[in-house]
């Protein structure tokens, strides 16, 4: 009985368990070992249950568990590569300034830096979009009056679990990379496609050995 179950499933250590519990008794553990396992590698093609996969990767019922334990095992360090350079805008620039700035680049978040060049607020286009034509404002106004200070970071030490859960706090698309000792220290910035685009290679791979 548990090497034709342990056959027809591919369930050899479940099937091992099964039948143990279903006669009360553990004597033929290892004979059941036995059988099952010759069983399960001799009918591993075939199976009763059609929509079985044969890799926990495959699974869609682990697909969020295994989501996470991929990005645990990558660090933004590993896309450092990936990581987009981009200008730091003075926090004493005048508005009138970063418009010029703005029609001559494809930057959609805008780092803030102090006197020192250190990070010390941030921005994004959505953050102006509406003020960003208007009259009147443009010698008024100057950037540190517009980039926030509750600047959301990461560094080449943090994983891309801990990146992407970052992302989704405020639903935003890029992120600073600070240095790991210094958290004003701008490397760069890291979009939220960049981690899905390395997440997808890495199960690839996966699969590829598997």
């Amino acid at each position: 009985m548990a090497g034709f179950f342990a056959a027809v499933s591919n369930t050899p250590i479940s099937t091992i368990i099964f039948v143990s519990e279903m006669t009360n008794s553990y004597h033929l553990l290892l004979p059941s070992l036995l059988v099952c396992s010759v069983a399960y590698l001799a009918t591993r093609r075939w199976t009763i249950f059609k929509s079985q996969v044969w890799r926990r990767i495959d699974s869609p019922a682990h697909s969020g568990e295994f989501f996470v334990d991929v990005l645990q095992t990558i660090t933004v360090r590993d896309l450092l590569d990936r990581v987009q350079q981009v200008t730091m805008i003075p926090e004493s620039m005048p508005f009138a300034d970063f418009r010029k700035h703005f029609s001559e680049t494809e930057q959609h978040y805008f780092p803030v830096m102090d006197q020192h060049g250190k990070l010390a607020r941030i921005f994004s286009i959505n953050d102006i979009r509406s003020v960003l034509f208007s009259p009147g404002i443009g010698n008024l106004v100057v950037m540190r009056d517009i980039g926030t200070s509750d600047i959301i970071t990461t560094s080449p030490s943090e994983d891309l679990n801990a990146v992407l859960k970052k992302f989704t706090v405020k639903n935003i698309d890029s992120l600073p990379v600070v240095r790991d000792d210094d958290t004003r220290e701008l490397i760069g910035m890291l979009n939220r496609r960049e981690v899905i685009a390395v997440y997808n290679r890495r199960v690839q791979e996966m699969k590829a050995l598997g």
